[in-house]
């Protein structure tokens, strides 16, 4: 009789154990400790959060993660970026992910596990331990994020290069949306600090032509010339990094980013098509510069949503 209590004891402490990991739902929740850790997830509170702040993370080093596809993991906190993984590839940005606004959070990147296997416990294993080393895997690199009160969305890029010494995660406070765009526009950001050493920045424009390079209409306005960004430090983020905001009368064919020119157009570099507008929102489209392979530029796009979270 006393083995079977204490067998059923232990099964007991076990099944609240898992409980409180899980919620019954199989994702991880918020838990107890330094620095805010578990990074939160939307429907969830954490002691002292004010708000939300809408994260977004892009995989913008050429040089960093596993693989062809240039593959890392994103931790918030001790939980990965979000519910489903936490792995980007190269080239890629995540959707956004609701965080407890108001708190600090620690970000960490690693480089991606992918499927389980033998040897790790594959994307997101890192987290548990993060931002310490994963079986002797350390952390690419990582950052402690500070969240506005209010609400708020910030971007982080895991941006620069081994070669140029520029490696490293760029923090960027992206507009808040809660009275959207009355028009369509596009937000320049310069994301690229190893291809803009040397020179004035990077520069961004429209094309008449989605052939690469395309045909130039124009420059967008006050994006002529971007300023390389500041790296965050592992010990805070700091000054988030500049974007221009310009407007936009129609959505061309397509976008290009190249040297950044004090006035007049830049010369095109990397162009890409215009991604296609979201039924029933305003057309705000964010381009990122990025490092490419070599010494390279490239660039990202992505149309935002300015409508149903709020802000």
């Amino acid at each position: 009789m006393r083995s079977l209590l204490v067998r059923l004891a232990v099964l007991g402490a076990f099944a609240v154990s898992m409980s409180a990991c899980s919620g019954g739902t199989g994702n991880s929740l918020p838990f107890a400790g330094g620095p805010n850790n578990a990074g939160g997830t939307p429907g969830t509170i954490q002691s002292g959060g004010n708000n939300q702040t809408l994260l977004r993370f892009i995989q913008g080093s050429p040089d960093s993660g596993t693989g062809a596809s240039g593959n890392v993991d994103v931790c918030v906190d001790n939980l990965p970026l979000n519910i489903t993984g936490p792995s980007v590839n190269y080239g890629q940005a995540s959707g956004l992910y609701a965080i407890p606004g108001g708190i600090t959070h620690t970000i960490s990147v690693f480089p991606g596990l992918g499927t389980p296997t033998l040897s790790n416990g594959g994307s997101g294993a890192e987290c548990p331990t993060a931002p310490g080393p994963y079986f002797f895997n350390a952390a690419i690199a990582v950052t402690t994020l500070t969240t506005a009160a209010t609400n708020n969305r910030i971007t982080v890029v895991l941006g620069g290069t081994a070669a140029s010494g520029t490696k490293g995660l760029y923090v960027y406070q992206e507009p808040s949306y809660a009275v959207a765009p009355a028009g369509s526009e596009v937000i320049s950001h310069n994301a690229a600090p190893g291809f803009s050493k040397g020179k004035p920045g990077v520069g961004f424009g429209i094309c008449t032509t989605t052939v690469a390079p395309c045909a130039v209409a124009a420059a967008l306005t006050g994006a002529q010339s971007v300023a390389a960004p500041r790296i965050a430090t592992v010990a805070a983020s700091g000054t988030p990094n500049a974007f221009v905001q310009s407007p936009l009368n129609a959505i061309p064919a397509g976008f290009y980013d190249g040297i950044g020119v004090p006035a007049g157009i830049p010369v095109p570099i990397t162009s890409i098509p215009a991604p296609s507008s979201v039924a029933g929102q305003p057309y705000v489209l964010n381009l990122y510069a990025i490092d490419g392979a070599a010494g390279g530029l490239n660039l990202i796009g992505f149309v935002e949503q300015t409508l149903g979270f709020g802000f």
